[in-house]
C-alpha cells in the first residue's frame, strides 16, 4: 500500500504544482512587512540538527536587523518544550489533497516579505514527495504573491529520486537556491538546469547557550590534567546499512576505548535527546565499565546548550553533522564519521575535510584516535575562534 500511495503521489504531485502555476499567473501581490523574513523548518521537530537551522535562522535575521517569523509542519508543542519559542505550524494552509498551499490562506498567515524554506536533506526524495510538493507550492505562491521566496539550506545526493526532481524542475524561475555545500550545489545545477547558490549550513549561526549544567561541564574539564574529546554517538546509524544497534553501540565503545589509550579524557554527548533513535540510551551504555575520573556523560537540553558544551572540548568526534557544525563554527577541531555523504561538504567550509572518514567503511578504533591528535595537534595551542563567514549572516538571509 506505501508504494501505491508513493506512486499516485508522484504522479499528482507535479500535476497540482503544474496547475497551480498556471493559476498563480493571475495572484496579485500580496500586503507584504518589509524586514520580515518567514523560515520554514525542513522538518517537524527532530534532533537538535533541526533546532540548530531554526535558531541559527533567527539569529541571521536578528543580527540582519530583521524580523524573523518561524514556522514548522506538524505541531509547535516539541519546539516549544524544547524552548524553542514563537513557531507557529504551517499545516493550516496545506490544501485539499495536501499536495499544495492555499495562496489566500497564506496572505492571511504572515504578511512576511520574503519567504525562506530550510531544505536540509529532505528536498530530494529522501523522505517522500508530499513534502516537497508543499514546499515547491508555498515557493510559487510566495514568488507570484511578489515576496522574495528561497531554497535554501539543503544537501543534494548522488541519486535524487526522479519524483523530487519532476516537482523541483516546476519551481517558479524567481525562487532563488542555495545549497549548503559545494557537492549538492553542482548536483542540483546538473539536476536542475538552473543557476544554484552555496553557503555553509546556517545551523553555524546559532549562538551557543549558557546554563549551569554549561557551567558544571567547564569546572570538570578544567579538573583534567589531559585534552578533553566529546564523543557524539548516533543510534540512527542502527538502521543505517544493515549495521544493527549492538555494532553501532560496540563500536563507538572501541572509539571511546581508543581515545582513552590515546591520551584524552572522554565526554559522551548525545545530540538528540528524543526517546527514539536512542541516543541518550546508547551513551549511557558506553558509559559502562570505563574509569570514572576521566569518563563523563553530559545531556544537553537543547540544541544552544549542546553547542555551549561543545565549546569546552579541546576536539571533537561525531557521528552527528549538526554536532560537527556546532563545534568547528567555534573554532573547535573536529573528526567526523560521514554517513550520508554530507559531512565533508560542511567540514570543507572550515578546512577540515581530512578529518572526515565514511562510517560504511568501518574506520578503526586507532584511526579515529589518531585523527583525533592530528586535529589537536593542527590547532596548536590558539584558543579557538570563530571563522570569519560566521561573524556575518548568511546572504540568502541579509
Amino acid at each position: 500500500m506505501g508504494n501505491l500511495n508513493r506512486m499516485v503521489a508522484g504522479y499528482a504531485a507535479p500535476t497540482l504544482v503544474t496547475g497551480q502555476r498556471r493559476i498563480l499567473g493571475f495572484e496579485k501581490p500580496a500586503d507584504i512587512e518589509a524586514g520580515v523574513t518567514a523560515v520554514l523548518s525542513p522538518a517537524s521537530y527532530g534532533s537538535f540538527g533541526d533546532e540548530g537551522m531554526i535558531q541559527g535562522s533567527r539569529d541571521s535575521i536578528v543580527a540582519a536587523s530583521g524580523k524573523a517569523q518561524l514556522f514548522t509542519p506538524g505541531p509547535v508543542e516539541p519546539w516549544t518544550a524544547m524552548g524553542v519559542t514563537g513557531v507557529r505550524s504551517i499545516d493550516g494552509i496545506i490544501a485539499l489533497g495536501r499536495m499544495h498551499m492555499d495562496a489566500r490562506k497564506l496572505r492571511r498567515l504572515t504578511r512576511a516579505e520574503r519567504m525562506v524554506v530550510l531544505g536540509a536533506d529532505s528536498i530530494d526524495g529522501a523522505y517522500g514527495i508530499r513534502s516537497i510538493s508543499q514546499r515547491v507550492s508555498l515557493l510559487n505562491v510566495a514568488a507570484a504573491q511578489g515576496r522574495r521566496a528561497e531554497l535554501a539550506n539543503f544537501s543534494f545526493r548522488r541519486n535524487p529520486s526522479s519524483d523530487a526532481l519532476t516537482a523541483l524542475r516546476r519551481l517558479d524561475k524567481r525562487v532563488r537556491l542555495t545549497a549548503r555545500d559545494k557537492n549538492s550545489q553542482r548536483r542540483a545545477t546538473e539536476a536542475l538546469q538552473r543557476a544554484v547558490g552555496v553557503f555553509p549550513d546556517v545551523a553555524a549561526y546559532m549562538k551557543p547557550g549558557q546554563s549551569a549544567v554549561i557551567d558544571s561541564l567547564r569546572a570538570w574539564v578544567a579538573g583534567r590534567d589531559r585534552p578533553v574529546v566529546v564523543l557524539v554517538p548516533n543510534a540512527h546509524l542502527a538502521a543505517f546499512d544493515g549495521t544493527g544497534y549492538k555494532e553501532v553501540a560496540r563500536r563507538f565503545q572501541a572509539y571511546m576505548v581508543a581515545l582513552l589509550d590515546a591520551g584524552f579524557a572522554v565526554v559522551v554527548l548525545p545530540h538528540d535527546v528524543r526517546e527514539k533513535p536512542g541516543d541518550i540510551a546508547m551513551s549511557e551504555q558506553l558509559m559502562v565499565g570505563m574509569p570514572h575520573d576521566d569518563v563523563m556523560l553530559a545531556v544537553p537540553r537543547n540544541a544552544q546548550e549542546a553547542k555551549g558544551m561543545l565549546s569546552l572540548a579541546d576536539v571533537v568526534v561525531t557521528a552527528r553533522m549538526h554536532a560537527g557544525v556546532a563545534a568547528l563554527s567555534q573554532g573547535v577541531p573536529c573528526v567526523g564519521l560521514d554517513y550520508v555523504d554530507k559531512f565533508a561538504g560542511q567540514f570543507q567550509w572550515y578546512g577540515a575535510e581530512q578529518f572526515v572518514v565514511a562510517w560504511e567503511d568501518n574506520p578503526k578504533p586507532h584511526l579515529v584516535a589518531k585523527l583525533s591528535r592530528l586535529a589537536l595537534s593542527q590547532a596548536g595551542n590558539a584558543h579557538p575562534s570563530t571563522p570569519d563567514f560566521v561573524k556575518a549572516p548568511p546572504p540568502w538571509l541579509r
